[in-house]
């Protein structure tokens, strides 16, 4: 009994084990695919961040790096020597086909029109060039903080591409959860077998006491017999 007692609290450690252990893919899985978008950005404990493409701005920040950027700003206090991280159409592939991406660039002059809007014109630092076009007060997203994380947004964008495709969806949440509802079935099947055997235990049991309460029931009855006939023969 001691040893099945021993067993039976293995088997629980086993089973809440690989039960964190799916929620825990789960959890990673569920957070990094609500927190990443197919647009670089991204949220970092709160901070909105955006994974740098391109060496535009060494020595500032590089590709790969990961910078942070205040999304809740005023766009009248921008001055030069800002970087700005705005929405702009741009050939990123080289094929002649522009799409809107996100871009982070230090603002070189900020122009007031007639009407009181703001266009910034901005460059990258490594770039022998201002940007061409002006960048509208209404494509400007937010303001770099200044906080960059060396390389870690090409590491996260690597992990984050792997967990959106088919073969991650499939290794961290098909495999964990077809597998815990395989040792789930297993562990019913043992159960079922175990209340299988005590049953059968329990009406074995049974069919003794029956038997002995009917042997006594004989022998009584017997006994009653026989002392019946010796007080006739008295």
């Amino acid at each position: 009994m001691i040893e099945e007692s021993v067993k039976g609290k293995k088997s629980n450690k086993v089973v809440n084990i690989i039960f964190w252990v799916v929620l825990a893919l789960v959890a990673i899985y569920a957070v990094i695919a609500l927190t990443a978008s197919n647009t670089g950005t991204r949220s970092i404990f709160g901070r909105t961040a955006f994974t740098v493409q391109t060496n535009s701005m060494v020595p500032w920040f590089e590709k790969g790096d990961l910078i942070y950027v205040d999304t809740e700003f005023n766009v009248d206090d921008i001055i030069p020597g800002d970087v700005i991280t705005y929405q702009a159409l741009i050939d990123v592939n080289n094929d002649g086909v522009e799409e809107w991406v996100y871009n982070s660039h230090r603002v070189e002059e900020v122009i007031t029109d007639s009407s009181g809007t703001l266009h910034f014109i901005t460059k990258g630092i490594a770039n022998n060039y201002v940007d061409e076009g002006y960048v509208h007060e209404s494509y400007v997203i937010g303001l770099w903080t200044g906080d960059v994380t060396k390389n870690l947004g090409g590491f996260i964008d690597g992990i984050v591409g792997f967990l959106k495709s088919a073969t991650g969806f499939f290794i961290f949440i098909v495999v964990p959860c077809f597998a815990f509802l395989i040792f789930e079935i297993v562990k019913f099947v043992g159960v079922m077998t175990e209340y299988k055997t005590q049953q059968a235990l329990s009406d074995r049991v049974k069919m003794q006491e029956e038997a002995l309460a009917a042997a006594r029931a004989q022998l009584e009855a017997e006994a009653k017999l026989k002392a019946a006939e010796e007080k006739e023969k008295e």
